[in-house]
C-alpha cells in the first residue's frame, strides 16, 4: 500500500526536530499503519496481540525517551506530558482488557484511539517542549 492510502502518515509536520523521538514517532505510526492493513485485510483480532505487545514496548521506550530529556533540561512541562502518558497507558491497558475478555471492536477502538491520540499529541503536546529543547541544543 503507498503511503498516500494510508489513513494516517509521518510527514514532516510531526517532527520535533529531534532525530532519536522523530524516529520512535514513526515507529510508533508504522504499528498504526500495520494495524491498519490487519484490519483491511480482516485479521485484525488475529494481528492484535502482536501489535499491542509492540506498541506497549515501543511506547514505553518513547515515553522513557522524552521524559528523560524533559527532566534533563528542565522542561517546565514534564508533569503535564507525563500525566498525558499515563492516560495513554491507561487506555491501552484497558484495550488489552476488553481484548482479552473478547468484547467486539477491540481493534478498531484501538486503530481510532492511536490515530486521534498521536495526531493531537504530536501537533499540540510534543510540540510545546520541541522548541524549548531545540533551543538548548538537542536535536
Amino acid at each position: 500500500m503507498s503511503t498516500a492510502t494510508r489513513v494516517f502518515r509521518w510527514t514532516e509536520m510531526y517532527s520535533v526536530n529531534i532525530a532519536a523521538l522523530d524516529q520512535q514517532h514513526m515507529e510508533l505510526i508504522e504499528t498504526i499503519h500495520e494495524l491498519e492493513l490487519a484490519l483491511r485485510a480482516g485479521e485484525g483480532n488475529g494481528s492484535l496481540s502482536n501489535i499491542l505487545e509492540r506498541l506497549v514496548h515501543s511506547a514505553d521506550v518513547h515515553f522513557s525517551t522524552e521524559e528523560a530529556l524533559m527532566q534533563e533540561h528542565g522542561f517546565p512541562g514534564l508533569s503535564s506530558h507525563r500525566a498525558r502518558h499515563d492516560m495513554f497507558r491507561e487506555k491501552i491497558a484497558t484495550l488489552i482488557e476488553d481484548y482479552r475478555a473478547s468484547k467486539p471492536g477491540v481493534p478498531v477502538s484501538l486503530l481510532l484511539f492511536l490515530q486521534t491520540w498521536l495526531k493531537d499529541h504530536l501537533l499540540k503536546t510534543d510540540k510545546l517542549y520541541s522548541a524549548y529543547l531545540n533551543a538548548r541544543g538537542v536535536r
